[in-house]
């Protein structure tokens, strides 16, 4: 399926999960023991996460999500990310404890 046109008369490009995955550069992915895939991009400074595929969420039930990364850390603890559900873009952070990384939405 080719990528939405944002071209004159067609209207604003549809963002979803499929294009975002467009957007960020993975070099290399590792899985986490919870069965995350962590994906890291390799930059010049070092290593930085830029899309977690299975990433647990903390809602009812344990459900799992694809969350991509869409800023530097602002604080040590939390990194924000955004991710697709229920027809919905979700805004929000990762973040970890001891089970692994772990995405937490906003309601703001």
């Amino acid at each position: 399926m080719p990528a939405p046109s944002a071209a004159a008369g067609t209207g604003p490009a549809v963002i979803t999960e499929e294009t975002m995955s467009l957007k960020y550069r993975v070099d290399r992915e590792i899985t986490d023991d919870d069965g995350a895939v962590v994906g890291y991009a390799d930059w010049m400074g070092g290593p930085s996460i830029a899309r977690i595929r299975n990433c647990r969420w903390n809602l009812a039930g344990d459900p799992r999500v694809n969350v991509f990364v869409q800023g530097e850390p602002d604080t040590w603890f939390s990194i924000p990310a955004v991710t697709y559900a229920f027809g919905r873009r979700i805004r929000g952070y990762l973040t970890s404890d001891d089970d692994g990384f772990l995405f937490r939405h906003v309601y703001y």
